[in-house]
This record gives structure tokens, C-alpha cells and sequence, in this order.
């Protein structure tokens, strides 16, 4: 074959312009004996695509294959009650330590007051000296009278406002 239509047909497969026929012919051209000198570079090229269209895989390749593949034995694991309930645990423990500091802190503040916080009928919270409330031989019927009415009053000024 010319060399000079195997270099054109060089230049058109590089360029991706060639048919399958064109293609054919430059295989068959560097599998002769007489392919020149400055052309042996892209011998080994076409040799090497002649070999893939000839290697094919076995029938059994594929048995072969999963046969070497091992499927992996997937246990499952076993978990306890005590480990399912664990951060629900620890989760009431937080909140009841948290509780717990909060009920301290609260009483050590009142203290330092000198007074007391106690719920009355109605369900409010209100603050009342201490003494009134306490069983001390100290205190005396006025001192809880008077007491009594200045809460008196202050539950009456509330609802004032809220109507």
C-alpha cells in the first residue's frame, strides 16, 4: 500500500474521521512485514488492537470469579435491654441532678433574704417573713395576724389588676 494514503489515513484516524473499512486497512497495513521505518511507531498500536478484538472470555469466567469471591457472613448483633435504655438513663439522672441544684440554689438565696417561699390557696407562690410561718416560742399571734393580712392584701391588689 502507498505510504504517503497510510500517512493520510494516519491523519484522519487521529482526527477521528475514519470509517471502520479506513481502520481495517491500517490494521491490516502494520500487521504486514513491510511497514517503513518512521512508520513502526504506531505498529504495536494497531497490533495491540487486533489482539483485543481477538480476546474474549472464557464460559466459565464468570463461575470462576465468584467462586474467589467470598461473601461476608454479616452477624447481628445483639444488643441489651439495659444498653437500649442507657441514654434515656442518663438522660433522667441529668435532669434530676439539674433539678436538684436548682432546688438548693433557690433555697440558699431565700435564706440570705430572711425569707421564705411558700404556695398558698390558689396555687401562687408568695414570700412571707419566715417568722410567721415558723414554730418558734418567739413568735406571737400579732406577728402571724399581721402577716397573714399584708398576704391578704397582696392577693387582693392582684386581682384588682387582673379584672
Amino acid at each position: 500500500m502507498n505510504t504517503q494514503r497510510i500517512e493520510q489515513l494516519l491523519h484522519r484516524y487521529w482526527e477521528a474521521e475514519t470509517t471502520v473499512d479506513e481502520e481495517r486497512q491500517l490494521r491490516q497495513f502494520f500487521n504486514s512485514n513491510d511497514v517503513p521505518q518512521h512508520l513502526m511507531r504506531y505498529k504495536d498500536l494497531f497490533d495491540y488492537e487486533e489482539f483485543l478484538q481477538n480476546e474474549h472470555l472464557d464460559s466459565d469466567f464468570d463461575e470462576r470469579l465468584l467462586k474467589q469471591i467470598e461473601m461476608p457472613v454479616v452477624k447481628a448483633k445483639s444488643i441489651s435491654i439495659f444498653s437500649r435504655l442507657a441514654p434515656i438513663a442518663k438522660a433522667a439522672a441529668a435532669v434530676a441532678v439539674l433539678l436538684a441544684l436548682g432546688n438548693l440554689a433557690e433555697r440558699s438565696l431565700l435564706q440570705d433574704y430572711g425569707r421564705m417561699a411558700v404556695n398558698d390557696t390558689i396555687g401562687q407562690q408568695i414570700t412571707s417573713p419566715s417568722v410567721a410561718l415558723g414554730n418558734e416560742a418567739e413568735s406571737t399571734d400579732l406577728q402571724t395576724k399581721d402577716s397573714l393580712s399584708r398576704q391578704l392584701k397582696s392577693i387582693e391588689q392582684q386581682e384588682r389588676i387582673r379584672k
